[in-house]
């Protein structure tokens, strides 16, 4: 029974893997692009935890006007309308550009890939318990 929940783990993380990782691989494989993005407004979310925002920014790449939606959500609506905004985006694709977090993302991909070597490791039997 306990190898089916190692199993159910392993599928979850490689899921979760797969999932960000097929937006972010155009951005690891082409050379990307800076631009300043002005915040136009904000979406809101609203769920059981309270009212969360994202910033939606504005910005001119590849001879047109983009819109896109900041990819984290804050409590409060920042940064503030107007305010000029660093984004990047791959060569060819400003439709995803975003605010660049590499440390965020890189934590992101570092507590999957850990989480599926402990699931892993548990299931072959070199961790005890």
């Amino acid at each position: 029974m306990e190898s089916w929940f190692l199993y159910a783990g392993m599928a979850l993380c490689l899921f979760a893997l797969w999932a960000i990782a097929r937006h972010d691989w155009v951005r690891l494989t082409t050379i990307s692009r800076q631009t300043a993005g002005e915040v136009i407004g904000h979406r809101i979310s609203r769920d059981s935890d309270g009212t969360s925002y994202a910033a939606t920014y504005r910005f001119s790449a590849e001879g047109e006007s983009h819109e896109v939606t900041d990819q984290v959500l804050h409590r409060a609506p920042v940064p503030p309308l107007g305010t000029r905004v660093a984004l990047s985006y791959p060569v060819g694709r400003p439709d995803l550009a975003r605010v660049p977090r590499p440390l965020l993302w890189g934590g992101i991909y570092l507590l999957l890939i850990a989480l599926l070597a402990i699931l892993v490791a548990k299931l072959l039997g070199w961790l005890p318990g």
